[in-house]
């Protein structure tokens, strides 16, 4: 009878530690590994470039896994090249990405072996290192806006502030989940590969615009009056006034009302391309500056703990020395 109550204890503790193994608790844990994603795509770069730009994000790889071991989770890692030039673009330097997707480790509820488990087909939370691009500024390129573009500007949510030597902004992109992006901004120096809209400029587009709504639409004049008068009431106002930043809410842009306070909700700042930022006779690989972004779905501890360590893997200094180079 002992010994059956011995083999039935021991039976116990099994199944008890077999389920314990797949408690989201252990798999938290659990070492993670690095995996090379999906090829990215490659187009409207040389061959020489290429081969310099894969040499960057090489090294971006190389910094990165030296001082960060993935855990909880397969690190799943891609690299995508190149630029689709419309009529009349001219760039100074090529974008390219590299892509960090954190896939966790999670329990499989149809197995019988309970310790069973396997790896996220997706996740909310990613890191991004880019040259030559702003991917939240309605893609930002090192090259001037087309011509036929449809605004004639660039969107930013929010001016990025100075914060510990490189440029920094933050968003809330999901309000049905607590996720966020944290997008750093690494530059030669203090400038930016964009400048701000003045008033006056924005002014000017939107005339523009309206005029062109105006003629695709035959009977509109009317409607569109009150606009124009808008428009060309702002347009008489002090130079010191029309120098100001274009500060705007995004349901007025073919329908000019007014401009607003910075931070008012449902604003944007309007901005361009400023090409006066990058440095001549370079290389269309040599990254000229850096974007990046983490992007976290927060309050998962898996999540939490491997940006949190890819943080302190991403160093900053290491990339800013690579800039012109």
């Amino acid at each position: 009878m002992k010994n059956i109550l011995l083999l039935g204890a021991v039976l116990f503790a099994l199944t008890s530690f077999a389920q314990e193994d797949c408690s989201k608790e252990i798999l938290a844990q659990k070492s993670g590994t690095w995996k090379v994603g999906m090829k990215g795509s490659i187009a409207g770069v040389t061959a020489a470039d290429l081969v310099k730009e894969k040499a960057v994000l090489a090294s971006i790889h190389k910094m990165i896994s030296s001082n960060y071991s993935p855990v909880g989770c397969e690190l799943n890692y891609s690299t995508v090249f190149g630029k689709y030039p419309l009529e009349g673009q001219v760039y100074k330097a090529d974008p390219y990405y590299y892509s960090m997707y954190i896939l966790r480790y999670l329990c499989d509820q149809n197995s019988a072996d309970k310790s069973k488990y396997y790896v996220d087909i997706s996740t909310p939370t990613t890191v991004n290192i880019v040259a030559n691009s702003i991917p939240f500024l309605s893609i930002l390129y090192a090259t001037n806006l087309p011509a036929d573009h449809f605004r004639g500007y660039l969107l930013l949510e929010e001016r990025p502030i100075k914060k510990d030597g490189y440029y920094f902004s933050k968003e809330k992109i999901s309000y049905n989940e607590e996720i966020w992006e944290y997008r750093w901004l690494i530059t030669y120096n203090d400038t930016l590969p964009f400048t701000y809209l003045t008033r006056k400029e924005y002014l000017l587009i939107q005339k523009k615009r309206l005029e062109k709504s105006v003629s695709e639409s035959p009977g509109s004049e009317k409607y569109a009056q009150k606009y124009f008068d808008r428009i060309n009431e702002f347009l008489s106002r002090s130079e010191d006034e029309l120098s100001k930043d274009a500060i705007c809410m995004w349901n007025d842009e073919e329908r000019f009302e007014g401009f607003v306070e910075e931070g008012t909700r449902g604003s944007f700042i309007a901005v361009k391309p400023n090409l006066a930022y990058y440095k001549k006779n370079l290389p269309k690989s040599s990254p000229q500056f850096f974007t990046v972004v983490y992007k976290i779905a927060q309050g998962d501890p898996v999540f939490d703990a491997n940006i949190a360590a890819i943080k302190e893997a991403v160093d900053f200094a290491k990339l800013r020395g690579m800039l012109g180079k």
